[in-house]
């Protein structure tokens, strides 16, 4: 059973019509109105079928050392996927909140609002188990999930614990790891260590082994921390409710501290964090690799340099006519999103920027709802929104490929490897689409 549809006209009518609800909006490309067609030849930046794209890097989603961002696709995701109704499977009657792959092991993880964890068949889009039961599993929303390379997942919740769970089981450990809501969870490749962020104003550092084990405690922020990213080197990057943000030095293990405090740096809360990545044929990354960068709830994204301890740029991106906005999610560089900077926010649009041209606007899109998720796949970005709808867009030229009726409402969480993508929110279900 299927519950997509094509929005509009179908990929490769030579059409780009919008959702009726979008009363006719077409994306705008370099700050102008385009025509919404999509004629001509397709932009030869995408990584598919081998193409331009390093095969350097797996296409796992979110394990260890691997990207988040699968670098290479199939062709198949410039025209839409094979059945633009997709698999779907009925997870939940709440919402779903937050996912997790490991494409290695064909499995895809997805947190919801009904204290459960549904892991997925990423293949064929099938249940496999359910991570709860009388003596396991959250009390409260599973707010956050990621995958550890030997299969296990690790899950926070508004309970305030952690829970980790074996690979192929059900049964799992818990911590009582905060004394607030946990809102990230992270694993570090470099260190083997899982990071947890919390509404009591801490991150913590966890060792599995046969039991979580709290391994430190960062202290320092001073309003509940909402983001956190880790880099590749074990970096951590930090965003609280005030504004701040804050970089940790974990080089001397339990006893790490703050690096570099960043206080006030955003109007409100932060809303989004990335670590630039490089990496990949043709970089482009201009030497960003080492910096980060945060968006807010005053719609600016800011670009931050560690080494020189130096905000290298900020722009008001996500704010509409009435002077509001936030920002919602950032993709900085990496070969998967063409080395551009992606972002998404509250006004309604996804916007491109060029580091090579000092982060000029490159391309702006105008979605047809909120934005709640995006990811990179291979030169493409898809953006899933508060409406249902999910929107393919060519990072290189700008240009809306399509967009597909994905879920009944917002489309909170999505996951990409190479020919596939998963997709859930707030209806409870999950839906899988291929991609030949």
């Amino acid at each position: 059973a299927g519950g997509g549809s094509y929005l509009g006209s179908a990929p490769g009518s030579g059409s780009n019509s919008r959702n009726p609800t979008n009363s006719g909006t077409a994306p705008t490309v370099g700050g102008r109105e385009s025509s919404g067609t999509n004629s001509g030849s397709i932009s030869g930046a995408f990584g598919v079928g081998g193409d331009r794209t390093s095969a350097g890097r797996a296409t796992n989603s979110g394990v260890g050392p691997v990207g988040r961002y699968p670098p290479r696709v199939s062709l198949g995701w410039l025209s839409g996927p094979t059945d633009p109704a997709g698999v779907m499977c009925d997870l939940s009657d709440r919402p779903n909140t937050c996912s997790a792959a490991d494409w290695s092991r064909g499995e895809v993880v997805v947190g919801s609002t009904d204290h459960a964890l549904y892991v997925l068949d990423a293949t064929r889009g099938l249940r496999k188990r359910t991570l709860y039961n009388k003596t396991c599993g959250h009390t409260e929303w599973v707010t956050c999930v990621t995958y550890c390379p030997d299969g296990r997942i690790v899950s926070g919740g508004m309970d305030s614990k952690l829970w980790v769970w074996p690979a192929g089981g059900t049964r799992g450990m818990v911590a009582e790891a905060h004394f607030g809501p946990i809102s990230q969870v992270k694993y570090d490749s470099s260190s083997g260590l899982v990071v947890s962020a919390s509404y009591d104003k801490t991150l913590r550092l966890w060792q599995l082994g046969a039991r979580p084990h709290e391994m430190g405690c960062l202290q320092g922020h001073e309003a509940p921390v909402l983001e956190m990213q880790v880099a590749a080197d074990g970096r951590i990057i930090s965003g609280d409710r005030s504004g701040h943000v804050l970089l940790w030095d974990t080089s001397s293990g339990s006893g790490s501290g703050v690096g570099w405090r960043m206080k006030n740096v955003h109007a409100g809360h932060i809303t989004a964090l990335a670590w630039w990545e490089e990496g990949g044929a043709g970089g482009g990354g201009g030497g960003l690799g080492g910096c980060f960068v945060s968006g807010g709830q005053d719609g600016a994204v800011r670009v931050w340099d560690p080494r020189a301890k130096s905000n290298v740029v900020k722009v008001q991106l996500h704010v509409n006519e009435q002077g509001h906005g936030a920002v919602g999610d950032i993709i900085a560089g990496g070969p998967a999103a063409s080395h551009m900077l992606l972002t998404a926010g509250a006004d309604g649009t996804a916007r491109t920027l060029d580091p090579r041209m000092g982060f000029a606007l490159a391309s702006t899109v105008r979605l047809t709802n909120f934005p709640y998720s995006m990811v990179a796949a291979g030169g493409v970005a898809a953006v899933g929104c508060g409406d249902g709808s999910v929107h393919f867009i060519d990072i290189q030229s700008g240009r809306t490929l399509y967009a597909l009726g994905a879920n009944r409402a917002a489309v909170r969480c999505m996951e990409a490897c190479y020919d596939k993508l998963i997709c859930s929110g707030d209806d409870g279900k999950a839906l899988l689409y291929t991609f030949n």
